[in-house]
C-alpha cells in the first residue's frame, strides 16, 4: 500500500490526467453508446464512488471541529491559534491519512461493488468498508491514545450510514 501511495505522489502529473480521463470516460461513452452494458455498468460504479464525497466531508467537518472545540477548551488556545492548530492538523499533518484513506475506499468500493449490483447487499457492502478502512485507526487509538482516530471512525461510520439512500438509488 505504502509503494502506491508513494508511487502516485512521486508521479502525480502523470496520474492525474489519467484517472480524470478514466473516471470522465464512461460518461462521455454513454452518450455515444446508450446501450452497451459495459459502460452503463462503469458509469454506474462511478457514480457509487463519487458518494464518498459525503465520507470525506463529514469526517472532515466533524474532526475540524472537534479539533477546534479541544484547542479552545482543553489546550486554552485562543480562537486563531485553535483555527490555524486545526488547519494544520486535518490538512497538513492528516494528508497521510487522507491519501490513505481515499485510495483505500476507492479500491473498496470497485471490488465490491462492480461484481454484485444487488440493492440488498448494499449495507452489508458498506459495514465491510467500515470494518476494514477504520481498524488502523482503531489500533492506532488505543496505541497512541489519540482520541481524535476515535471521532474520525465515529464520522466515516456516519458518513457509510448518509451515503447509503444515494448508494441505493444509484443501484435500482
Amino acid at each position: 500500500m505504502r509503494e502506491i501511495v508513494k508511487f502516485i505522489l512521486n508521479n502525480w502529473v502523470t496520474v492525474l490526467p489519467v484517472a480524470i480521463i478514466m473516471f470522465i470516460l464512461p460518461f462521455v461513452a454513454s452518450k455515444y453508446l446508450p446501450n452497451n452494458q459495459i459502460i452503463l455498468s462503469m458509469k454506474q460504479l462511478f457514480k457509487v464512488v463519487l458518494t464518498n464525497r459525503i465520507n470525506l466531508f463529514t469526517i472532515f467537518v466533524t474532526v475540524y471541529i472537534t479539533s477546534l472545540v479541544f484547542n479552545m477548551i482543553s489546550a486554552k488556545l485562543s480562537f486563531g491559534e485553535a483555527l490555524f492548530g486545526s488547519t494544520y492538523l486535518v490538512l497538513g499533518y492528516g494528508i497521510m491519512f487522507w491519501v490513505g484513506f481515499i485510495v483505500c475506499i476507492l479500491v473498496l468500493d470497485i471490488v465490491l461493488f462492480s461484481f454484485y449490483k444487488e440493492p440488498q447487499y448494499t449495507t452489508f457492502k458498506l459495514a465491510i468498508e467500515w470494518i476494514l478502512i477504520s481498524s488502523p485507526f482503531i489500533y492506532w487509538l488505543v496505541r497512541y491514545n489519540q482520541w481524535i482516530f476515535l471521532v474520525a471512525v465515529l464520522a466515516f461510520l456516519i458518513g457509510q450510514y448518509l451515503r447509503r439512500p444515494y448508494i441505493l438509488r444509484i443501484l435500482e
